[in-house]
């Protein structure tokens, strides 16, 4: 499955809010979700998906009410292969 980054910028948002959406999140069928860097003090986080396509990201994110700046496919890079 094609992996993607998604970057999200809300420096409102309090932590009760965010567990409520990372259980939400950890519940979805159409998509994984793997892990979420954040960072507290400015509001952003990064999260990375296993998802069929980014559209499938922008439909959950709308559906859950998650705002998101952009979503990027990736490919991952190991060390490991170079050393």
């Amino acid at each position: 499955m094609p992996k993607f980054l998604t970057f999200h910028h809300e420096p409102g948002k309090s932590w009760e809010k965010l567990e409520e959406a990372y259980t939400r999140l950890a519940k979805e069928t159409t998509a994984v979700w793997i892990r979420t860097y954040y960072d507290p003090g400015e509001g952003h986080r990064i999260c990375e998906w296993d998802a069929p396509s980014d559209e499938t990201l922008v439909v959950i994110f709308k559906r859950m009410g998650i705002s998101f700046e952009k979503i990027v496919s990736v490919e991952e890079v190991l060390p490991s292969r170079w050393r």
